[in-house]
């Protein structure tokens, strides 16, 4: 494929094939209470128990307030509970309810079928292009500056 084909405009098809793949992944995952915006938090959570809400947003990496709605939604869904750092009375620590746990092994088996079943759909060769967008995303990422609360 060269660079000057039809479809060939990345933006628009990673826009695209991001809309496509939310919209199944809000669908599949209404049952476990969380959509695709909000099911990493859960994971991110899991992954790191009583993490600081200030670790968590350097950890995900979008602004503040982005992380603070979720994080109160997950909470009211009793997914997430917020402590008081006893150390730090500053700081608030985060960590799944038992609900939240029961959920979250469904919310992982699915994200991990579904990464199974797309990058199964991959040739060799699409693997390492992906790979590349990956590469490419990290890229941009890394010599963008950080959004602040202004740019919602």
């Amino acid at each position: 494929m060269t660079h000057k084909d039809a479809d060939a405009d990345l933006v628009q098809q990673v826009a695209l094939l991001n809309l496509i793949i939310m919209s199944q992944v809000t669908e599949d995952l209404a049952p476990y209470e969380v959509n695709a915006t909000n099911y990493f938090y859960v994971m991110k959570v899991a992954e790191n128990p009583g993490i600081s809400k200030s670790d968590f947003n350097d950890l995900v990496h979008l602004n503040h307030s982005t992380i603070t709605r979720a994080i109160n939604q997950l909470t009211k869904k009793e997914l997430i509970r917020q402590s008081v750092d006893p150390k730090d009375k500053r700081a608030t620590n985060l960590y799944l309810t038992e609900k939240g746990m029961r959920l979250n092994r469904g919310i992982e088996l699915y994200i991990k079928r579904l990464n199974a079943e797309l990058m199964d759909r991959l040739a060799p060769d699409e693997v390492l292009v992906f790979n590349k967008i990956v590469k490419l995303r990290r890229s941009i990422e890394t010599n963008r500056p950080h959004q602040t609360d202004d740019e919602n």
